[in-house]
C-alpha cells in the first residue's frame, strides 16, 4: 500500500508476523530509471525501495504503462537486489487508470503483454531470473473472464487478485465468489494464485487454513494458494500468523516502540510517516483514545515511549 507498506513496516511484519513474501510500495517505472539517469540519489522513490535482509523475499512493485520504462527499471531492480518484480495492474487511482497505468492496464492487453514482456527481458539482460508477478482486479467494471484467461496466457508464476473491480474502487464487498473462479482459471497456467480484499485474519482449522472475511464471513483458503493482508495489519503484525493470536497490551507497546524505532534508522528525516502505524498499534485498548493523542503528536522514537510509560 501506497504510503503504508515501508521497510519498516515490513520489517515488522515479517518479524512478528512471519510473512511469507512481502512487497514494496508501489513506484513508477518511469520515474525509477529517470531519477537514476539524472542521479537524484536522494528523491522518494530511492527510499519507497529500501529493505531489510529479514524480509526476504522481498518483491519490487512497480506501476506504469511504457514498456520501454518497465525494461529499463527491470534492471535496476535486479541491481539492487530484489526476489522479484510485481507488476501492479489494480490501482484503482483514476488519473492513473486513465493513463493506462495500474488498473487501466485492464483495458489494453496488448499494452499489458508488452509491460510483462519488457519487465521480463529486462530481467533477462541482466542475466537474472527473478520471477515477474501481477497484481490486479477481478476486472474493470464486472468480473472478466477474458482477463483471467489473459492472465493464464502469459505463465506468470504468481498472480495476487483483489475481489472488487475498478469501478468499485473500495466500495461494496470483495467478490470471494469470483475469486474462486478466476483462480480456477488461472491456476490451470501453473500460476499461484492469492486471494486480496476484505481478509481480517488467516488462521487454521481441522489441519486447513481458513480467512475470515469483512462481516465475519469464513471461508477455506484451500482453492487459493495464498491471500494478501494490507490494511489489517496495520499496528497487528501478529495477524499474519496462520493462527489466532492476540498480543498483550505490553506486547503492543514493545512493539510499536520498535517500529518506531526502526523507522527513525531507515528514514531519519521523517518521523511523521510512523504516526499512522503508531496510532493503530493502540486500537482496541480501552484507553486509545488517550493514548493516540500522545503518539500522533510524537517527534522521535523517545516521544513513544514516555507516551507508553505514562500509559
Amino acid at each position: 500500500m501506497d504510503g503504508v507498506t515501508d521497510a519498516a513496516c515490513r520489517f515488522i511484519a515479517k518479524k512478528y508476523g512471519m510473512a511469507d513474501v512481502t512487497y514494496t510500495e508501489f513506484v513508477s517505472a518511469e520515474g525509477l530509471w529517470r531519477i537514476k539517469q539524472r542521479g537524484e540519489m536522494t528523491h522518494k522513490i530511492w527510499n519507497d525501495l529500501k529493505y531489510s535482509e529479514s524480509e526476504r523475499p522481498v518483491v519490487a512493485q512497480l506501476f506504469g504503462s511504457d514498456p520501454d520504462s518497465f525494461y529499463k527499471a527491470a534492471k535496476i531492480i535486479v541491481e539492487m537486489g530484489f526476489d522479484g518484480i510485481d507488476i501492479n495492474m489494480g490501482c484503482p487511482s483514476p488519473g492513473l487508470e486513465k493513463r493506462e497505468g495500474g488498473a487501466g492496464l485492464m483495458r489494453n492487453k496488448d499494452r499489458a503483454r508488452a509491460v510483462i514482456e519488457a519487465t521480463r527481458k529486462g530481467i533477462m539482460d541482466s542475466g537474472s531470473e527473478i520471477p515477474v508477478s501481477v497484481k490486479t482486479r477481478v476486472g474493470s467494471s464486472e468480473p472478466d473472464p477474458d482477463w483471467w484467461n489473459f492472465l493464464s496466457s502469459m505463465k506468470l508464476p504468481a498472480v495476487a487478485m483483489h475481489g472488487r473491480t475498478f469501478k468499485q474502487l473500495y466500495s461494496g464487498e470483495a467478490d470471494w465468489e469470483s475469486l474462486s473462479e478466476a483462480a480456477k482459471v488461472i491456476r490451470k497456467s501453473g500460476a499461484l494464485f492469492l486471494a486480496n480484499g476484505d481478509v481480517k485474519k488467516l488462521y487454521k482449522k481441522e489441519d486447513a487454513v481458513w480467512v475470515e472475511l469483512a462481516g465475519g464471513k469464513t471461508r477455506k483458503l484451500d482453492e487459493f494458494d495464498g491471500a494478501l493482508i494490507g490494511r489489517q495489519s496495520l499496528g497487528n503484525p501478529w495477524v499474519l500468523k496462520k493462527e489466532i493470536y492476540e498480543p498483550t497490551r505490553e506486547e503492543k507497546f514493545k512493539v510499536a516502540i520498535e517500529h518506531a524505532k526502526k523507522h527513525e534508522e531507515l528514514f531519519p528525516n521523517n518521523f511523521l510517516s510512523v504516526r499512522k502505524h503508531l496510532a493503530s498499534y493502540v486500537k482496541g485498548l480501552p484507553d486509545a483514545t488517550e493514548l493516540r493523542k500522545k503518539v500522533v503528536m510524537a517527534e522521535n522514537s523517545m516521544d513513544v515511549e514516555e507516551s507508553f510509560s505514562d500509559g
